[in-house]
């Protein structure tokens, strides 16, 4: 049997929402546990199914609402906003000095959702490599404004410890 390798899968297809049976029940309606699936981004946009909850779950996802899909563009919430805004703040909790660890453990807390542990190491070890890709290639191409901020952020990332 061959391995399979989640590299290639976006942290955002990794990212659940916290008792999403429990929920489905109370809304009468399947609530998906991927928080960025189609169904789900539906269900968050609408609002109308989150009201049906208790306060603190609707406060959390709310709150999620507000922090990923607040957009103008015609076709929110499926733009890919709220996957490039969540993955900037998985980042900047991370320059803020947040272990993978804590970086779930705030996903949850502040947005009823879950992740792995390891799901988030591997994105940031990503965004890491991804990051010396593009100094190098700024530094070929003499772009090195861009170089330079890139080797910032990824400096950032790596060296955040808590």
């Amino acid at each position: 049997m061959r391995a399979v390798s989640t590299a290639n899968v976006a942290i955002t297809d990794r990212v659940y929402v916290k008792n999403a049976r429990r929920l489905s029940s109370r809304m009468d309606r399947n609530m998906p546990r991927n928080v960025f699936s189609g169904a789900a981004l539906d269900i968050l946009y609408s609002t109308d199914e989150i009201e049906k909850l208790d306060a603190g779950t609707r406060d959390a996802l709310l709150e999620f609402v507000t922090d990923f899909m607040d957009c103008d563009h015609d076709n929110a919430p499926y733009c890919g906003c709220p996957e490039r805004k969540f993955v900037r703040h998985l980042i900047e909790l991370r320059r803020e000095g947040m272990s993978p660890s804590r970086i779930v453990e705030a996903l949850e807390a502040e947005y009823g959702l879950y992740a792995y542990e390891g799901d988030v190491l591997d994105f940031l070890d990503t965004s890491v490599r991804s990051l010396e890709a593009i100094e190098e290639v700024a530094d070929t191409l003499a772009e090195y404004e861009t170089r330079d901020e890139a080797r910032r952020l990824r400096d950032d990332i790596v060296g955040s410890r808590q």
